[in-house]
């Protein structure tokens, strides 16, 4: 399974893999020191991803009560929720984000975030030795043409909401960002612009 950690211009955060996460997860924990992402299942047991973020997205990252969790099979959008995002050795986060309550229709705010990504970087790859998995896992697949399997695009259309309408993420949003630029990453996590309709022009 190969992960990759993408943002909005709004600064929301949200984690796409190329397969299926077989087991629920319950909770995104970020270690400031190593820069790891953990997750946390609801068996109790987690999965460390191998791949630091990179500093700069910390600040996006403390201002991310919840981060979006999805993952994408043959160009359809397979899973998708949101959990609360946790940080290491910050016990004021918890009070800070009280009051901040995850969105009541996860497919709307999952589908609103993927097609608004425009920046981010790889977290997890199975192998990372492999210089042809370290670009954006979709290819050449611009987000915002992304659609779900058909019984999430049913579900999907019993979320009566607004489809442009932005979830309540908690104080401190509007972080800037970038929608332009060139699609994929390189290296070993460096951060990129997400790939949008812009680039193929």
């Amino acid at each position: 399974m190969d992960i990759d950690l993408l943002f909005t211009p709004k600064g929301e955060s949200g984690l796409l893999a190329s397969e299926n996460f077989i087991k629920k997860i319950v909770g995104v924990i970020l270690d400031k020191d190593s820069g790891h992402l953990s997750l946390e299942f609801v068996d109790m047991d987690h999965m460390d991803l191998n791949i630091p973020v990179e500093a700069e997205f910390f600040g996006r990252l403390d201002m991310s009560p919840h981060m979006h969790l999805g993952a994408v099979k043959e160009g359809k959008i397979a899973q998708a929720y949101q959990v609360p995002l946790m940080m290491l050795g910050d016990p004021h986060r918890a009070k800070a984000f009280e009051k901040v309550k995850p969105p009541k229709h996860p497919l709307d705010s999952f589908n609103y975030f993927i097609k608004s990504c425009v920046l981010g970087q790889p977290v997890h790859r199975d192998d990372t030795g492999n210089e042809d998995t370290i670009g954006c896992i979709l290819g050449d697949t611009q987000p915002a043409s992304l659609a779900f399997v058909p019984h999430l695009a049913r579900q999907h259309m019993f979320e009566a909401t607004t489809p442009t309408a932005a979830p309540s993420m908690g104080p401190g949003m509007g972080l800037g960002g970038s929608s332009g630029g060139g699609g994929g990453y390189s290296g070993s996590g460096a951060p990129r612009k997400y790939p949008t309709d812009e680039d193929e022009g």
